[in-house]
């Protein structure tokens, strides 16, 4: 009893050492302040990301300073189903004067109509003009979809009338009521929690690889060996520090996800999901360590490992980031979120036995 208090006491002392050169990381330092500028302001970022990769994410925030320039007459039924959408239009009677306003920036975009009726025999094609490179042209287009493609479905219900044989088929729809999800919520829970939840705990793996390799290339680690702390004393106090800020740096994220009004629900459930993941991946990268002892190997070897996981983690539905999902959603039982639980501490417990073996191995080979 007395030998292993002892022994946390050294354990608490390399933890305590490592802390204080910690805070002196700049590097360390510096993915902190991005993640805690993510939390911290999370709602802004998650509207400004969706609206980059689902532009139809923006829903009614129309653009009512968008001003369109079409070109043609206004008895064409296009203009009229551009009238009757939510864009501004303006009609021009020819293509120059519209194309100096669109290059003097008063107009954003032009449209020339066909001249032709839907009941015409006709090609009918439809020339668009969209600013260059710009996120503008992306949600104009997208405001546009809606009376093109009412307006092509009209020239087909007249056109396909005249084919020889034709006969529509009647495709029997079943309406079950089931609403599509919203993209902000996919975002936060499927993209952003997991992500920054489990951040640290990638952050910690490697951080745990240069805890140890810094003491074999500084040659610091026969100074610490000198000293009444065994290896085993000495990689623990590492492995305890690297774990230990996980679920602080987590806690803190998803207070911040909190206060930008993101409910989390299971709050606690996912800090002991994300600390025993962080566990596994301390344990993991303190064996790579310990067996190549170099900086550069263990680092390539952790992040190919962590990419792996990372994919793999995606093909079943409890891995570690489905599951925080699940949990923040509730959408697991408390009986299967505890047996996967149970399960993911095994796994922490099986590389604890490797890294102790590990520690073993590298204690005769030093003593050599």
């Amino acid at each position: 009893m007395a030998r292993s208090g002892k022994s946390y006491k050294k354990i608490r002392g390399i933890a305590r050492k490592e802390f204080s050169e910690l805070m002196h990381e700049k590097t360390f330092i510096l993915s902190v302040l991005i993640q805690l500028f993510i939390a911290s302001f999370s709602t802004f970022l998650v509207i400004g990301l969706t609206s980059f990769y689902d532009p139809t994410a923006m829903g009614d925030m129309e653009l009512q300073g968008t001003k369109i320039a079409v070109v043609g007459t206004d008895d064409n039924e296009l203009y009229n189903l551009l009238q009757e959408s939510k864009l501004n239009t303006k009609l021009y009677s020819d293509l120059t004067p519209a194309y100096t306003d669109f290059y003097e920036r008063r107009m954003d975009a032009i449209i020339i109509i066909p001249s032709g009726p839907p009941q015409g025999e006709d090609i009918l094609n439809v020339e668009i003009y969209l600013p260059k490179s710009e996120i503008k042209s992306t949600l104009i287009s997208m405001q546009l979809k809606e009376p093109l493609e009412q307006f092509e479905q009209q020239v087909r219900d007249i056109r396909t009338q005249r084919l020889s044989g034709y006969s529509p088929i009647d495709v029997n729809i079943i309406k079950r009521g089931i609403n599509t999800s919203s993209t902000y919520f996919e975002f936060v829970y499927v993209a952003l929690l997991p992500l920054l939840v489990f951040t640290p705990a990638f952050i910690s793996g490697g951080l745990i690889i240069d805890f140890i390799t810094e003491e074999y290339e500084r040659k610091t680690m026969e100074l610490l060996l000198a000293s009444p702390a065994s290896l085993l004393d000495i990689v623990s106090g590492k492995v305890l520090l690297a774990t230990a800020i996980v679920p602080l740096q987590s806690f803190a994220w998803m207070l911040l996800l909190r206060l930008n009004w993101i409910r989390i629900s299971n709050f606690f459930e996912i800090l002991l999901v994300v600390t025993i993941i962080g566990l596994i991946l301390v344990l993991l990268s303190s064996s790579i360590a310990l067996t190549f002892k170099d900086r550069g190997v263990s680092q390539l070897l952790y992040s190919m490992i962590l990419i792996f996981l990372f994919m793999v983690s995606y093909l079943f539905t409890n891995s570690p980031l489905n599951l925080v999902t699940r949990l923040s959603i509730e959408s697991i039982g408390s009986m299967e979120s505890g047996i996967w639980i149970l399960i993911y501490s095994l796994v922490a417990a099986g590389l604890y036995v490797l890294m102790r073996a590990t520690v073993s191995k590298n204690t005769i080979t030093f003593k050599r």
